[in-house]
């Protein structure tokens, strides 16, 4: 008969710990080969914007994307209404000037109604602000057509530099009425644009004067 051997304590031991330490041995050596997670490596909850006004929230300005003023600029805003002095027209003003202070960088202030001589005197006087002259116009003949009693008006603005009066840009919005003729066709980008609101006669105006004080504060191409 064949005897049977019995494994002592120790050697069993050994036979088992000898596997475990293979794997073990995997698992280090698996572990070594990670990277640390980088900083710049974040969550969905790290990127998405806060909505509660804190600081990763996106600012909301006036503008269309990044297109907006470094240095701050200061307009003086004048008017002169036309002899019916509409109510449109009182309208179309405000709502410029709201406009214009919904840019960032941009402050309007009324200096109320004078004549374009005025405005130009006045921006002579000034050191660093812009005199914007507001001209309303009631716009009687559309398409080589006379409008008796029309609602429409002409907006035109002009800019003048401190400290010289220079004129350096002007242009002009339509405002049409709802219950005007209508005569009048938008050639935009080709003409005047042509707004049916007061409100949004006056936002355009506001917001082709802004375009300009862009354009205006890029640097100038050294000669």
């Amino acid at each position: 008969m064949t005897r049977q051997r019995t494994m002592s304590a120790p050697r069993i031991k050994g036979l088992i710990l000898v596997p475990l330490l293979l794997f073990l041995d995997v698992q280090v050596k698996g572990q070594s080969g990670r990277r640390a997670p980088s900083r710049e490596s974040r969550s969905a909850s790290d990127i998405t914007p806060a909505t509660d006004g804190s600081a990763s929230a996106p600012r909301v300005s006036g503008e269309k994307g990044n297109h907006k003023l470094e240095q701050r600029v200061t307009l003086l805003v004048a008017r002169q209404l036309t002899s019916k002095h509409l109510a449109s027209e009182i309208t179309i003003y405000a709502s410029f000037i709201k406009r214009l202070n919904e840019f960032t960088n941009v402050g309007g202030t009324s200096i109320g109604d004078v004549k374009r001589q005025q405005a130009i005197l006045r921006a002579r006087e000034e050191t660093q602000s812009f005199v914007v002259f507001l001209l309303f116009e009631i716009d009687n003949f559309q398409e080589g057509r006379l409008v008796l009693n029309s609602p429409d008006l002409e907006v035109k603005y002009f800019i003048f530099a401190p400290g010289t009066g220079e004129l350096k840009t002007k242009g002009k919005v339509y405002y049409q009425a709802i219950g005007g003729a209508k005569m009048r066709k938008d050639n935009w980008p080709n003409g005047p644009p042509i707004k049916i609101t007061v409100e949004a006669a006056g936002i355009e105006t506001a917001e082709r004067v802004h375009d300009w004080l862009l354009v205006a504060a890029m640097p100038q191409p050294q000669k």
